[in-house]
């Protein structure tokens, strides 16, 4: 009885750690990737207010 109960909890033991070896899921990622590739092609919504590269700007008490 034992080695029946030993026996069933090694398989199952086998079976639970099944998914975790069976690699990454390739579709998710590629996704992922596109996504991201889209993503850094569009402008930047904040591109407009963009501090210039001349340095910071000026404050209101300096602007006076």
């Amino acid at each position: 009885m034992k080695t029946i109960l030993l026996a069933m909890l090694a398989l199952g033991a086998l079976a639970a750690s099944v998914p975790a070896s069976a690699g990454p899921d390739w579709s998710v990622i590629e996704r992922a990737r596109a996504e991201a590739r889209a993503r850094h092609a569009l402008p930047c919504a904040q591109s407009a207010h963009a501090v210039p590269a001349s340095g910071p700007p000026a404050s209101p008490a300096t602007a006076r």
